[in-house]
């Protein structure tokens, strides 16, 4: 009986440390909003021209960071934008676009500001682009905008993420494995805002 008793209490302690455990806050009581460069670095940009081109249905785009990763977004659309943005180059025959990917998967990791432990996820997230080009069609800068929720917990996010071409940015070269064409931009600026 007193062994009952005792395996009885060790599971309870176990079940109680266990809830204790998953009720603690993941995210970094400090801050909800994390910016670079002050907070955060951020690695590379990347578009592979799946689709054939620039602007094609079926390019991916991903993007990585200090503790995130952004993933498998499929380009689905791309439009001409209603307007040119304020922080776009004034430059003569600028054309803005706004572009949206679909199905991308955002990954946060205890590696940036924004977690204490562990990671969170969130799949099918659609980000939407508004890009600057000048009259031949060289890319720029943008701006990319994500919000939702993060799979399977109370949290969402809000994310905006800039860039503008310069000399030792950003180019366009061929993957010498598989011969896929994709262009790549170095150290963009983003905004993380995590809220519950």
């Amino acid at each position: 009986m007193k062994r009952m008793i005792l395996i009885s209490v060790v599971i309870m302690l176990g079940l109680s440390l266990g809830l204790t455990a998953q009720a603690k806050r993941v995210i970094n009581p400090s801050g909800g909003t994390w910016s670079t460069p002050d907070d955060f670095t951020t690695k590379f940009w990347k578009e592979k021209f799946f689709g054939g081109g620039p602007g094609q249905p079926g390019n991916v785009l991903m993007a990585i960071g200090q503790g995130f990763v952004f993933q498998n977004a499929v380009l689905q659309e791309v439009v001409p934008a209603e307007s040119i943005p304020d922080w776009c180059t004034a430059l003569e025959g600028v054309v803005s676009y706004e572009t949206t990917y679909e199905g991308g998967m955002l990954t946060l990791n205890s590696s940036g500001p924004w977690l204490e432990k562990g990671s969170l996820k969130a799949k099918n997230v659609t980000a939407t682009n508004i890009s600057c080009h000048d009259g031949s069609g060289n890319l720029l800068g943008f701006e990319l905008t994500m919000e939702g929720s993060f799979n399977k917990s109370a949290y969402f996010f809000d994310i905006t993420a800039s860039f503008t071409v310069a000399p030792d940015n950003y180019e366009v070269k061929t993957n010498s494995s598989d011969g896929v064409v994709f262009q790549v931009g170095y150290d963009f600026d983003a905004t993380i805002t995590i809220s519950e």
